[in-house]
């Protein structure tokens, strides 16, 4: 019974977006349906930030809601650091993707940004990953702690954080390796959490810096050589991405390797453990 509300939420929020979206429609008869989706993408975001307080009154019995998905918007400072702890962890790992590519000899020519490129980096970080972190990372995990437990629900927030990126114009073989990257990389950004003590700002920096520097390289700063294994730059020739690549892949688990060890040392709990004490607390 405990799982109705939060199915019940999933079934309600996608096809409302969707149905207030098609009004776009009445309006502009050119609309293309991709922009159509992005519009109802939106939409879906807005109905879920209006339910979200409720539902943390309701179904979490708190009043700082946003504390206790791990958005602490009052201790700046702090913030601040755990978001740029994450981002500059992002650049390492992407330092790392391209020290290999480089001295494999896969790269043709770096390029200078173009300001329009970096501003719609900022706004992927700003949006895109914000939006993701909020869902995935701060209600999803703490609806999976509540229903089946840390760790179990750890496997099924990313595992749904996986399925939720699922790309139909991929080959089984390209699409294997996506979604096991892209689980993976739900593993390492809840582990961060966990290490930062509940909060959710050192998973924005570090999933946005991944996304937002990425996409300057997807961009035209790095031109990748034609001979480069796509499996080695993942996951296929038609999309470069290299959550979905094979080093990319072995870097995460790298990555859990080393989380899991802080993690067994320091004994740090999610942020329904730390911050049970804001429940009975007022914004």
């Amino acid at each position: 019974m405990q799982w109705i509300p939060t199915i019940t939420l999933f079934l309600f929020l996608y096809p409302a977006g969707w149905f207030i979206s098609q009004f776009f429609y009445l309006f502009n008869r050119d609309i293309s349906s991709n922009n159509l989706s992005i519009i109802g993408t939106i939409i879906t975001f807005i109905l879920f930030l209006i339910l979200l307080p409720s539902w943390g009154r309701i179904r979490w019995k708190t009043n700082n809601l946003w504390l206790y998905i791990g958005l602490d918007f009052k201790n700046t400072v702090q913030s601040l650091k755990l978001f740029f702890g994450g981002f500059i962890f992002s650049v390492f790992l992407i330092i790392i993707l391209f020290i290999f590519f480089l001295l494999s000899g896969w790269i043709d020519r770096v390029d200078y940004i173009k300001f329009i490129q970096l501003l719609n980096a900022i706004l992927l970080i700003v949006g895109i990953v914000f939006a993701e972190e909020m869902i995935f990372r701060g209600w999803l995990m703490e609806e999976m702690v509540l229903l089946v437990g840390m760790r179990r629900g750890m496997i099924f927030q990313s595992a749904i954080f996986s399925l939720a990126h699922y790309r139909s114009d991929l080959s089984l073989s390209a699409l294997i390796l996506f979604l096991t990257g892209l689980f993976l990389f739900g593993i390492v950004l809840t582990f961060r959490r966990i290490i930062d003590k509940g909060s959710l700002w050192g998973c924005i920096g570090l999933h946005g810096g991944l996304v937002g520097i990425w996409y300057l390289f997807d961009s035209g700063m790095v031109s990748f050589s034609i001979d480069t294994p796509y499996f080695l730059l993942g996951p296929s020739r038609n999309m470069v991405n290299p959550i979905g690549s094979v080093i990319g892949i072995i870097i995460l688990l790298i990555t859990i390797f080393f989380q899991r060890r802080l993690f067994a040392r320091t004994g740090r709990f999610l942020a329904s453990t730390v911050n049970a004490s804001s429940k009975d607390e007022t914004p």
